[in-house]
């Protein structure tokens, strides 16, 4: 019996973020939490 075993390590880095990128992640997130405000008193008015 023979056993063959392939081992495969990835290693993801976690790269460094801009002003702008980080001030446009933030700006994402917070039109994102605005629709789901909007979205949850639509669907509270609905009910």
């Amino acid at each position: 019996m023979k056993f063959k075993a392939f081992f495969l390590t990835i290693t993801i880095q976690k790269r460094k973020l801009s002003k702008h990128e980080i001030s446009r992640e933030q700006h994402i997130k917070n039109i994102m939490d605005e629709v789901k405000e909007r979205q949850s008193s639509f669907y509270s008015r609905l009910y």
